[in-house]
């Protein structure tokens, strides 16, 4: 199952710096963690349905924007990274 991990302001929200979710792809990975998650922690990451634009989301530290957004494919060990964009 690929591991997420939380960096800076998200894994203050997150309460925790990794875990384990079972996600064959990144879009079914954000829909297990708003199932998991606390609800501070979802109205931190998402506003209503949507990502919010500020959070990046690197899968094996490649930005999903370079692979196939949010159908990229996750495979077990596949490590996913949550962090805020920097401005």
């Amino acid at each position: 199952m690929p591991e997420v991990r939380f960096l800076g302001a998200i894994r203050k929200a997150a309460g925790k710096s990794s875990f384990g979710i079972d996600a064959g792809t990144v879009e079914q990975l954000l829909e297990a963690l708003r199932q998991v998650m606390s609800p501070a922690f979802r109205e931190f990451l998402f506003e209503g349905e949507r990502l919010r634009q500020e959070v990046e989301i690197l899968v094996n530290d490649r930005n999903i924007t370079g692979l196939d957004g949010f159908k990229t494919a996750l495979a077990p060990f596949d490590q996913v990274t949550l962090l805020l964009k920097k401005t």
